[in-house]
């Protein structure tokens, strides 16, 4: 049975990788909860079976056996230092959200390849760090899950407390050190006794290639009294830190943004046009109204792709110019996007102009909410 797994895994790793292509696996809330569900509970599943750049990088190490290139594994003493970066990333991006962050994982190969995968275009520097990546894979197993994957590290944080993952029989471990060998993570399974690493990507390929049977096996895990003791301190540790985190963002961090988000709804619904009483247009001053000049009064819409997909933006025309832009739907992360939609439709309403510069970090979601905007201004109706 366990000669079979890994069949099953490339059978669903390129199920996976056919329902990416439709958009399904990107797009759905559902297969979002599932992913997360699976991870708190059995481990981290969606790196090692779901993930297409996960899966890319392993056919690209099958074709460097092929071609005879021979693995490297990266020290010990160096991976545990590396290792550490994904999770700095992840941090950098959940708690500082420098703008220089954002101008870097606009090169995420991981994001990107996704993006190619539902046919969206990529910049030529994206393209170039996918195929870095691809190149180095020959050589090392999954160079970018190991050291770079923030989206992993979150995964793998989620999974510290799962109650189902690998466990080592001690008692028949024959210490060949094989499952260590062969571990494309670079975890020391031989020292394990359960596998709570939050590197762990579940790919059982430890299981696998263990000679003896039973030594390694996947299921609930086996834990002495004062194993129990740790594991149930930590659990209750864990729960009530994200309790306390979920009320404070509550409490003080979303009604702030609810009402920075009314306020800007309201700015933008009363900027004043230039038909106002206090001044007569002229011929000269039509000119310079804008994009808008020649279309009549009137609510419209239009599309603009994002970085994960369609982004639907309305438009609100009056006296010729655009004194409202309100975007309906949007697939794109909520912290990348919020950074430019409060800054994109308060630039082309200022301006009157789609012409405005995209904002630092956030490129994809602001080129969405302008070229939505220029449909709009293509579908609606002229005078």
């Amino acid at each position: 049975m366990k000669k079979k797994i890994q069949k099953y895994r490339l059978s669903i790793q390129i199920l996976c990788l056919v329902l990416t292509i439709t958009s399904f696996l990107i797009n759905s809330e559902v297969a979002t909860l599932v992913f997360l569900g699976l991870t708190i509970f059995s481990g981290v599943f969606y790196c090692g079976w779901i993930c297409p750049f996960g899966f890319i990088q392993e056919i690209f190490g099958r074709i460097g056996s092929l071609l005879g290139i021979k693995k490297r594994k990266m020290p010990m003493l160096i991976h545990k230092i590396l290792v550490f970066i994904r999770y700095i990333i992840l941090g950098l991006v959940l708690i500082i959200a420098w703008d220089s962050i954002f101008n870097i994982l606009a090169f995420d190969p991981r994001a990107n390849f996704l993006r190619l995968l539902s046919f969206n275009m990529i910049t030529i520097g994206a393209i170039a760090v996918i195929s870095f990546f691809l190149i180095v894979s020959l050589f090392y197993e999954r160079p970018f899950c190991n050291y770079f994957c923030y989206q992993g590290a979150k995964y793998g944080l989620f999974s510290i407390l799962r109650p189902l993952t690998i466990k080592r029989n001690e008692s028949i471990c024959v210490n060949c050190k094989k499952c260590d060998n062969i571990c494309p993570m670079n975890i020391e399974v031989s020292k394990c006794g359960n596998l709570r690493s939050p590197q762990c990507i579940n790919c059982f390929k430890c299981i696998t290639d263990c000679p003896v049977e039973g030594a390694l096996s996947y299921g609930k895990m086996v834990m002495t009294k004062n194993e129990k003791k740790k594991y149930i301190g930590t659990l209750t540790a864990t729960l009530s830190i994200l309790i306390l985190a979920f009320i404070v963002h509550s409490v003080f961090i979303e009604p702030k943004s609810q009402e920075t988000e009314t306020n800007k709804q309201i700015e933008t619904q009363t900027v004043p046009s230039n038909s106002d009483e206090s001044k007569v247009i002229t011929e000269e001053d039509t000119k310079n109204l804008g994009d808008a000049v020649g279309i009549a009064d009137g609510v419209y819409t239009g599309k603009g792709e994002g970085y994960k997909g369609t982004i639907v933006v309305q438009i609100t025309v009056k006296s010729e110019q655009i004194i409202a832009v309100e975007v309906l739907e949007q697939k794109d992360d909520k912290k990348w996007f919020n950074r430019a939609y409060s800054v994109i439709p308060d630039k082309i309403i200022e301006n009157q102009s789609t012409e405005v510069d995209a904002v630092s970090g956030a490129s994809f979601s602001s080129k969405g909410i302008i070229d939505g905007v220029k449909d709009a201004l293509n579908n609606a109706d002229k005078k």
